[in-house]
């Protein structure tokens, strides 16, 4: 590259402005791949600007290391909102968060309105019908069943099946089992066909009630222990275990309409509560519920308990039962009327009137303080409409408007017809997520097992 040498170019020229001369030093004869090397050399060390950014640079990274390394020195409590660092404008957030957490659970579980749901109902079992209501008691989810039915213990798992029962010995039979919240005692009524009933209690085998376990409790009922004997002319019933598994409390019915509500400790004497029957306990065990006649024949639900001064009348209904939840389920008589035709300006036709029952709940609390303060209100929290009856028409109204379509009638017309008993028994799982039902259908009863569900409370009560 002649003509290169001890020469400036324009370009070096410009990248030399500042210094004094340009030392020549390519020889003759260099290659051209030295003479670039060189050019490039004096161009990256022409240009001060670069130097001096690397040092700012150097500079800020020096400095953002160092007060890193004060942050983490610096003891929690000497954070402030007009520090540098980040870490104070997010760690409010979590006692921030934390807080809010504690006052949604506890609006949720003390303030906010609540009532119960039905979830899904699903049939686990159908037996034939009997003159008695069907009689039975539940342990826990995993583990399953029991039924009196014609004076045998009948043994169902945790999907319904049955899996054996339970025969008494000749001239005896069973009645009204209850076992215990964690299902290790179960009392039964032992009645003799000479006269003559017992109150008798035995251990539970471990485990789900599945095939096998008839044979044990069979082996069990052979040791029963024997808590109380009447004589012939009274009868016993209604057997229902505290929550602690430790006090009974069953029915003594003497004359007709003479029902008296005892409770039964361990080596004690029987203590009289007061007249009802049904009872069912609180889920603290200090109240009970009971059913008792009322003034207009109606059978009325009462709050009473050992320890209190009386009873408090809560509503018309029969059959409670107490969830651990602190909600009361019982059974109410209604008469629906159902308008089955219109006439053509809107107004009903022919309607169809029934009484029929239904299964309501209302929120007690776990111990029931609210109805002893409150104890002359009329309606009580979640007082709500839980199931109703199924009120498809069946072959009668279908028979009914048939005939009144043949007759050519037009006028208004109301069919009365008999009373439909189709809830006999409610009881709730010992979790309190699930109820068991007894429920008439046709010639047979259906075990239904129906999902249970809080939501909070919206508009007046059903």
């Amino acid at each position: 590259m002649k003509g290169l040498r001890g020469k400036i170019t324009p370009l070096d020229a410009q990248c030399n402005k500042g210094k004094n001369r340009v030392q020549p030093d390519i020889e003759s004869g260099g290659s051209s791949l030295d003479e670039l090397l060189v050019h490039m050399r004096r161009v990256r060390e022409a240009i001060p600007v670069n130097e001096r950014l690397r040092e700012v640079l150097k500079e800020r990274l020096a400095g953002m290391r160092a007060e890193d390394v004060a942050d983490l020195r610096r003891p929690a409590s000497l954070f402030t909102a007009g520090s540098r660092s980040r870490r104070p404008g997010f760690l409010w957030l979590f006692p921030a968060i934390l807080l809010f957490v504690v006052i949604y659970w506890t609006w949720w579980s003390v303030i906010a309105p609540k009532s119960l749901e039905a979830g899904v109902l699903k049939e686990i079992s159908r037996f034939w019908l009997e003159e008695s209501p069907l009689d039975f008691t539940c342990e826990t989810q995993t583990q399953g069943f029991l039924a009196v039915r014609d004076g045998a213990l009948q043994l169902l798992d945790q999907y319904g099946n049955q899996t054996g029962a339970v025969k008494p010995p000749k001239g005896q039979s069973y009645a009204s089992p209850a076992l215990s919240r964690t299902g290790d005692k179960l009392a039964l009524v032992r009645r003799y066909d000479t006269g003559g009933e017992e109150i008798i209690t035995v251990l539970m085998p471990p485990g789900p009630l599945g095939t096998g376990a008839a044979r044990q409790v069979e082996a069990a009922l052979t040791k029963a222990e024997v808590l109380l004997k009447i004589e012939g002319g009274k009868y016993l019933s209604g057997l229902a275990w505290s929550p602690d598994g430790q006090t009974l409390a069953y029915v003594q019915s003497g004359p007709p309409g003479q029902n008296d509500v005892y409770l039964l400790a361990n080596d004690k004497e029987p203590v009289l509560l007061g007249m009802g029957s049904c009872p069912a306990w609180s889920p603290d065990g200090s109240r009970l519920v009971v059913e008792r006649a009322g003034d207009n024949g109606q059978p009325e639900l009462w709050l009473t308990g050992p320890g209190d001064g009386g009873a408090v009348r809560l509503v018309e209904g029969e059959r409670p039962a107490w969830g651990t939840h602190g909600y009361l389920a019982y059974i109410k008589s209604t008469t629906t009327e159902r308008v089955l035709t219109y006439s053509p300006d809107g107004s009903p036709l022919f309607k169809v009137r029934q009484e029929q029952r239904e299964i309501r709940t209302i929120d007690l609390g776990r111990k029931g303080d609210i109805a002893y303060k409150q104890h002359d209100r009329r309606t009580w929290p979640g007082d709500r409409l839980l199931l109703a009856p199924d009120t498809r028409p069946g072959a009668d109204e279908l028979n009914w408007l048939r005939n009144l379509e043949l007759e050519g009638v037009r006028e208004p017309r109301t069919l009365l017809l008999g009373k439909v008993d189709g809830f006999q028994k409610i009881a709730f799982s010992p979790e309190g997520k699930t109820m068991l039902v007894a429920r008439q259908d046709g010639g047979t009863v259906a075990l239904v097992r129906v999902d249970l569900q809080k939501r909070l409370t919206r508009g007046v009560n059903d």
